[in-house]
């Protein structure tokens, strides 16, 4: 995604003025000022000339680099005038041309398409898979340490950041060209912390080794131990390596040039505030304006570097150094920049998003990050010595919401009388058959059932009616919602809720209201249980399959019925030679795209998700199209997600895809007509399934996921209401269940990895 909408404030001229400026206000903590020269009234000029030589340069980065020297090397020719190169990097900057970066193949650095998780892992995602041929060790707080039975070609890195130093990078700029030091209070006694907390870990499993009788490579005194050129990571070795030797620190560090920091340039050991004012005035922006600029990840410090850089530097050496140490255990000291580009890199999402994520990365977060490289991947990012600070926050924002969601309960075991149901926002298969269950395990149960005529609508209408085995009769494979739904943007009015209320009372003595939905109907429940206290169950349904932690109900048929559709056009496509473009729903989300491209093996997937849909358009789907067509009795097949944006049509989606591809085919040379050749006529067509999938038959595996859903929630709500009321019920697998707290409802992060698999780039270990 290009950034010239956030950074059109910036100009040539400015960042020249904003160059000088940095030059003037160097600190003077020991380091070498930059030689300053006067403005030249060809500086403007030169700064465009320079901005040409880059264009090459990002359009030869296209074609990738073998390693993370030879890029750093073809960068350095460029340059020639440290201030020059500065204006110049960063104008291109602010009109997106240097995004193309982004994706170059650098090394290894490009992010993994294949994750085995072989450090810490949360109780919900320890599986049998997972734990095969692994050591699991319980470390408390619901969390496992997986760690192979032994290193074989692996290398361990235990990594872990400085702490606490004395000149403080919260609010000045530190890098690699400052020599900091560790604070002798706080810093020093969290270095001590770090290291007993890791040495006791490594004692457990050094016992655990022991007693299975197997070679106890996390002896500390066989371990590796790499260090930057600042002192801070020394000493923070010093103290680590005595709690692991018991006080005897006998092993020199080596200096490892991929675990250093930042490299700031001119702007080291400035303040951040002075920083961004100077930014501010050169530019006649507010200061919250120009941190846009210098937050951007591909931003240029004078002389110094981006972090980008870093990030090619930190992954691609700590790649090396793997390969260079197989069947060591090593202990890397580094700055906290540098675990932020390990997150990154190991978070499945693009750059891009990942950066995001972790772009307020502290000093007061993970303590120890255990990584593995093996079979040349580098794998398992994890928290291995106390929380990070999200997850500290996460926790106790947990802990705090969910004892005030449990004090809204009013509910008592044993007091349901009565549930009325609906079904929310857009409908979906499955949504009959959960509502059968709820009358039928109701009835028998002795409960009064009701059921409201489109959702949240009818809510505020008052159209609820007691529901009879009549009313019920068919409803479990009835295709959609039997009780209808809709989108009722109104009901996040505060009048409107209060008439739903009112229309709701006579219904909420002992009883519950059930809400069929997607995390729009989950907000819905969530904001009438916290804000009146009306006892609400949240049950999942949405064709997008879009809430974390659960599969919604009509998903799955969806997806059924999209693929008899896909796999007839495939046939017409193998046979003729066409080119089909499919269309399916997902403006929010691309899991429903995803899974139909992936089950039919279609050749491409646009979706909203991805970074950048203009590259992948012209490099993946015409790329593709450039070696497949023509080869017998070959498909030609894309998935997009409706209302992925692109330049070729304002309504994004297929529209004016189609019409691009089909012009830029014809005008390849292999299509054109020559004397004894006929290339095949070529049809290249759009196909929008669109609202079909949502009026989809509901396949066995759905009804049965309704049916267990609907079942369980009864009698949960009869047996301990504590337990589920102001929650969604959650449906796993194969029938496991379990409550997801409506505050704690978020999106399902798109599976990256899929993505990944389905375009041929995964690799299985």
């Amino acid at each position: 995604m290009t950034m010239t909408h956030a950074l059109d404030f910036v100009t040539v001229e400015g960042l020249l003025v904003y160059g000088h400026a940095l030059a003037r206000r160097t600190s003077e903590r020991g380091l070498v000022q930059p030689t300053l020269r006067e403005p030249s009234d060809d500086d403007s000029k030169r700064v465009h000339a320079k901005m040409e030589q880059l264009r090459a340069f990002v359009e030869r980065a296209k074609s990738g680099f073998a390693t993370a020297e030879t890029y750093r090397s073809a960068l350095a020719g460029l340059i020639d005038d440290q201030l020059v190169f500065f204006a110049a990097w960063n104008a291109l900057l602010a009109e997106g041309s240097l995004q193309p970066l982004l994706r170059a193949t650098i090394g290894a650095v490009a992010k993994p398409t294949y994750r085995r998780p072989v450090a810490i892992v949360p109780r919900t995602q320890l599986t049998p898979t997972l734990a095969e041929g692994r050591i699991v060790l319980e470390l408390g707080d619901d969390r496992f340490w997986l760690l192979p039975r032994d290193l074989g070609n692996r290398t361990l890195f235990f990594t872990m950041r400085h702490g606490v130093s004395q000149v403080d990078s919260k609010t000045h700029r530190v890098g690699c060209r400052l020599p900091n030091q560790l604070d002798p209070e706080r810093g020093f006694a969290k270095a001590n912390a770090v290291g007993s907390a890791l040495a006791r870990m490594i004692g457990v499993v050094g016992q655990q080794l022991d007693f299975l009788h197997l070679a106890n490579y996390l002896d500390p005194r066989t371990f590796l131990h790499c260090v930057t050129r600042s002192p801070n990571t020394r000493q923070l070795f010093e103290r680590v390596s005595a709690a692991l030797l018991q006080g005897v620190c006998t092993a020199e560090p080596v200096i490892e040039p991929a675990l250093e920091s930042s490299d700031f340039g001119w702007v080291t050991g400035l303040e951040k505030s002075v920083e961004i004012e100077e930014a501010a005035q050169a530019f006649g922006v507010e200061t919250s304006t120009a941190k846009q600029l210098i937050k951007d990840p591909l931003y240029r410090y004078p002389d110094g570097n981006s972090f980008f850089e870093l990030y090619v530097d930190v992954i691609d050496g700590l790649h090396r150094l793997g390969a260079r140490q197989k069947g060591k255990v090593a202990c890397l000291y580094t700055h906290s920049s540098t675990l932020r580009a390990l997150m990154i890199y190991l978070d499945p999402r693009p750059f891009h998003e990942a950066f995001n994520e972790f772009s307020d990365y502290k000093e007061s977060q993970d303590n120890v990050v255990l990584l593995t490289v093996e079979q040349g991947r580098m794998s398992g990012y994890s928290t291995a010595v106390g929380l990070s600070e999200r997850e500290r926050v996460a926790r106790h924002t947990w802990v705090t919401v969910e004892r005030v969601r449990k004090d809204r309960v009013t509910l008592k075991p044993r007091t349901l009388k009565r549930i009325v149901a609906l079904v929310s926002g857009g409908d979906f298969a499955g949504a009959g058959a959960a509502l059968k269950e709820l009358h039928v395990t109701g009835h028998r149960m002795g409960l009064e059932v009701y059921f409201v005529r489109h959702g949240y609508l009818g809510l505020a209408n008052n159209w609820i009616e007691r529901v009879t085995e009549g009313h019920a009769r068919g409803m479990g494979s009835h295709p959609s919602s039997p009780i209808g739904s809709s989108r009722f943007e109104e009901f996040k009015q505060e009048t409107v809720q209060h008439l739903t209320i009112r229309h709701l009372e006579p219904y909420l003595h002992d009883g519950v209201l059930v809400v069929l939905g997607g995390d729009g109907s989950m907000r819905g429940a969530r904001a009438i249980y916290e804000g009146f206290g009306v006892q609400v169950v949240g049950l999942p349904g949405s064709i997008d399959n879009n809430i974390e932690g659960t599969i919604s109900l009509g998903f799955q048929s969806a997806v059924a019925l999209a693929d008899q559709s896909i796999e007839s056009l495939k046939a017409t496509s193998a046979a003729m030679g066409s080119v089909f473009f499919v269309e399916v729903m997902g403006a929010g989300s691309g899991h429903l795209a995803l899974a139909c491209a992936y089950q039919a093996r279609a050749e491409g997937l646009l979706v909203n998700e991805h970074p950048d849909p203009n590259a992948y358009i012209d490099d993946v789907i015409l790329g593709t199209l450039k070696r497949t067509l023509g080869v017998p009795n070959k498909s030609h097949l894309f998935v997009v997600a409706e209302r992925t944006p692109h330049r070729h049509h304002k309504d994004g989606g297929v529209h004016g895809l189609v019409d691009y591809v089909a012009e830029v085919i014809a005008q390849w040379p292999e299509r054109q007509a020559q004397p004894g050749h006929y290339p095949l006529t070529l049809a290249t067509k759009a196909t929008i399934l669109g609202h079909t999938l949502r009026g989809a038959r509901p396949i066995p595996e759905d009804k049965a996921i309704a049916q267990h859903l609907a079942h369980e929630v009864v009698h949960r709500l009869i047996e301990s209401p504590d337990d589920i009321v102001g929650c969604l019920l959650a449906y796993r697998e194969r029938g496991s269940t379990g409550p997801i707290p409506l505050h704690a409802v978020t999106p399902k992060q798109f599976d990256w990895e899929v993505f990944s698999r389905m375009h041929g780039n995964s690799r299985v270990s």
